[in-house]
């Protein structure tokens, strides 16, 4: 089944030569919200575009309104532009969707249809009615799939980004801040604008970053496993309680670090098959986040698999406690981390 390249999308959007139907998906919410906008902004004359531009919102659409906001001819502009957005078609009454459909394979040439996938997940290698949707659209639809970048396309973008505001970052320490905000490309350019106000003009260093950048909950949680491999418990358990003062969710504290001993346990697993901490990435979703294995490689060097295996243990024995022992969540991150060390710990002697 073709589909429209990000790269061809933003032809078509430069050049304002539209097609009359857009499927937009994928998992990177940024990259699908800045392309839905942007082909409604250009599709249409801004100057008229309260009569022409028409926006639904797709768990409570009525597909009779959509119809007749498609059909209608467009009022001094070339065309009217109708977004659809989180039609949740999998789970559309079949009436509805013989409506869609109807709507959709006779679409005027006066109008662009953008059907915008914010929130609904669209799996057609799971889904049935998915892939007969997108079998049954193809012949007249612009399927875009914008899914998570990898790290190296991150940054690029950071460094493009930087320079663009007056500033310049190398590819070291844009890995750096990558690494502390998270590959989500929302979170990524909001810190960056930050960072480069800070910053000013010049090179932006990594104390640039520690000074302005907000550090994901991941990233912290990084830092305890860093002080637990370097035996380091007094610093391992004083970062747990900072996150602790800022209410930091227990849970989430506990799935970062269920994390990154997956992440140690996935690279045992290819390493001693013969294979590279990268080709775990290409197996498991690992999309902007290939830094991790990079340090799960490193970090985990000394852990033996059946090692790793038993922190996953004590994890998820810390898991049940949490969710089901009523015990005070501090004291069970903290015997959980005690119990790793004296693995690690193990490990040496």
């Amino acid at each position: 089944m073709p589909e429209l390249t990000e790269q061809g999308l933003k032809r078509q959007i430069k050049e304002n030569t539209f097609s009359t139907l857009y499927l937009i998906y994928g998992d990177e919410p940024y990259l699908k919200s800045f392309y839905a906008g942007r082909i409604c902004e250009r599709a249409v004359d801004s100057a008229m575009r309260d009569f022409n531009f028409h926006r639904f919102e797709g768990k409570s659409v009525d597909f009779d309104v959509v119809s007749e906001a498609v059909e209608a001819f467009p009022m001094m502009s070339a065309r009217t532009c109708v977004l659809l957005k989180d039609v949740p078609v999998d789970t559309l009454l079949q009436g509805d969707r013989d409506k869609l459909m109807q709507i959709l394979s006779d679409i005027p040439p006066t109008c662009t249809v953008v059907l915008w996938m914010d929130t609904v997940d669209v799996q057609p290698k799971k889904s049935a009615k998915w892939r007969a949707f997108l079998k049954d659209i193809s012949p007249y639809a612009e399927l875009v799939a914008l899914d998570k970048r990898g790290s190296a396309d991150i940054v690029k973008l950071v460094r493009s980004g930087a320079q663009k505001r007056g500033c310049e970052i190398s590819p070291p320490t844009a890995n750096y801040f990558i690494s502390l905000v998270g590959s989500d490309l929302t979170k990524v350019l909001q810190e960056l604008e930050k960072l480069c106000a800070f910053k000013g003009a010049g090179e932006i260093t990594q104390q640039d970053v520690d000074a302005v950048a907000v550090r994901t909950v991941e990233a912290v949680v990084f830092d305890i496993t860093k002080a637990m491999f370097a035996g380091d418990a007094a610093r391992a358990l004083t970062i747990l309680s900072q996150l602790f003062r800022q209410k930091s969710e227990p849970v989430m504290i506990l799935g970062a670090l269920i994390a990154c001993y997956v992440d140690i346990y996935r690279v045992k697993v290819f390493t001693l098959s013969g294979g590279r901490p990268e080709d775990a990435a290409k197996t498991f979703n690992y999309k902007g986040k290939e830094f991790r294995l990079r340090n799960a490689a490193r970090d985990g060097r000394n852990l033996s698999l059946s090692d790793a295996r038993r922190c996953l243990d004590i994890l998820y024995r810390c898991d049940s406690d949490l969710k089901g022992s009523g015990m005070d969540p501090k004291l069970l991150l903290e015997r959980c981390i005690t119990e790793l060390m004296l693995v690690q710990h193990s490990v040496r002697t």
